[in-house]
């Protein structure tokens, strides 16, 4: 793999070489050839091959569909790599699957502990964001978060053109099996940034205890900008922290 120089950037095939833009911007050069499909699928020597390949579709499918699940949260909180920061842990899910064959782990089966403290925006990590500490009370019934008193404009680390905030909590109930989803909202009306002092917040959502059923609860922090007495979304996302802070 060769990558590209000079003015002239192309994308396509000339020949045996393959010439195609990456996702970081770099144009690349590639020669045609390596093994063929039908042998990968079919060879015995391909075997591991072929269960490596199985798994890391198994963990490409829990990500999409937990990022469908969150898409509350990946309009606005997002970094650009979320779908691959979700997989890159998808796959460690499936991998702690203690009682599947290799080949044949599940992410259903696996430890979805591992995604707790998953930051939905790797540019703006909460705890760098918020600087009180939230206070997490995960009971068999119900999942509340409080965010103590604070002085916003000096516990928040707020973006450019920011004039509000506002703390939500976000639970996805999901059944991977029957490939279900539903969500649930538990949010705040927006807060000035230059109040002098906000209250305490109090934030709860419950677990209602469907048979199939798991459920991730995210806490989130989006900053908005006012334009004539209405609060809009910034431009930058990425500036929105969101994390998943229990899960049942």
């Amino acid at each position: 793999m060769a990558k590209q120089a000079g003015y002239i950037k192309l994308e396509g095939t000339i020949g045996d070489l393959s010439f195609y833009k990456n996702r970081d911007g770099n144009f690349i050069a590639r020669r045609k050839g390596g093994v063929t499909k039908k042998r990968i699928l079919t060879d015995p020597k391909f075997q591991r091959t072929r269960e490596n390949m199985q798994e890391f579709s198994k963990a490409a499918t829990a990500a999409k569909f937990l990022k469908n699940a969150f898409r509350e949260i990946e309009l606005k909180s997002n970094g650009g790599k979320l779908h691959n920061r979700l997989y890159s842990i998808a796959m460690k899910v499936v991998k702690s699957d203690p009682v599947s064959a290799r080949g044949a782990r599940k992410f259903e089966l696996g430890d979805m502990t591992l995604l707790l403290d998953f930051e939905f925006s790797e540019k703006a990590v909460f705890s760098n964001v918020l600087k009180k500490q939230p206070e997490i009370l995960d009971d068999p019934a119900s999942v509340t978060v409080t965010i103590p008193e604070l002085v916003p404009m000096k516990y928040l680390v707020y973006s450019q053109g920011s004039t509000h905030y506002r703390f939500s909590l976000i639970r996805a109930a999901v059944d991977f099996e029957a490939n279900t989803f539903n969500t649930e909202i538990s949010t705040v009306e927006p807060m000035l940034i230059n109040n002098l002092s906000s209250p305490e917040l109090t934030l709860s959502l419950p677990k209602p205890g469907v048979a199939g059923e798991k459920y991730f609860f995210a806490l989130t922090l989006e900053f908005l900008t006012q334009v004539n007495g209405n609060q809009y979304d910034l431009n930058d996302v990425s500036q929105n922290p969101a994390v998943i802070l229990a899960i049942s």
